[in-house]
């Protein structure tokens, strides 16, 4: 923007006869409309200017080719002054008319490019996050409790000591728990049917072969 403020711009692409404020002011309206940020954007931004400032002298030019054209025939047809201008410069308009396609080619190719730049960019710009109350942001309390309206169920009344279910055990008479129980039947030293040899001296150590069983063999497991 300092280019175009000093009018560096608008000379450099200007001929004697065109008007440096014209183009200083064509570049500022399209850097106003387009914006750009990047360096792309800005050239792209600098091919529609130079494209327009083109167009609007190529049709100037073609007006001049016109009138040059008259002034240097001798004998101009005066009923149709134009035609006849047409006929002699011919080929000087149809080099003309290829300029001006390839410069509107150009301007149509910048400005669709232009476009998709800065329609890429603001879809690639991430959403900003919503911004969150305090006041709302605490959770909302639930739905208070209906209480049962039905009443709730009372234990049952016990039962008397003395009452006996008939599923349950009979407890022992007190002759049964005075009566001496039988004793033990002594476990196996040995694994039956095995060929052990082994014969412990310390029968307090080893209740059973250590070999033949190497997890029952002391008497804390007898317990």
């Amino acid at each position: 923007m300092n280019a175009l403020k000093s009018g560096i711009y608008s000379k450099s692409l200007t001929i004697p006869g065109e008007d440096p404020a014209k183009l200083t002011t064509l570049t500022e309206e399209y850097f106003q409309r387009y914006c750009p940020a990047l360096p792309e954007q800005r050239d792209l931004v600098d091919i529609l200017v130079r494209s327009t400032w083109t167009l609007r002298r190529l049709a100037v030019a073609e007006a001049q080719v016109y009138s040059h054209q008259m002034d240097q025939v001798s004998v101009l047809d005066k009923d149709s002054p134009i035609g006849h201008t047409f006929c002699l410069s011919d080929r000087t308009l149809t080099r003309l008319q290829r300029i001006v396609n390839s410069t509107q080619r150009n301007f149509r190719d910048a400005l669709r490019e232009i476009e998709r730049l800065q329609t890429h960019a603001l879809d690639i710009q991430p959403t900003p996050a919503p911004e969150i109350n305090p006041e709302n942001s605490a959770p909302k309390p639930g739905p208070t409790p209906v209480p049962d309206s039905q009443p709730a169920k009372t234990k049952p009344v016990s039962q008397s000591d003395e009452f006996v279910s008939s599923s349950s055990t009979r407890p022992p008479s007190a002759a049964e728990k005075a009566a001496p129980k039988a004793p033990k039947k002594p476990l196996p030293f040995h694994q039956p049917g095995s060929n052990c040899h082994y014969d412990s001296i310390d029968r307090e150590k080893y209740k059973r072969c250590p070999f033949c069983f190497p997890e029952d063999c002391y008497p804390d497991a007898q317990e």
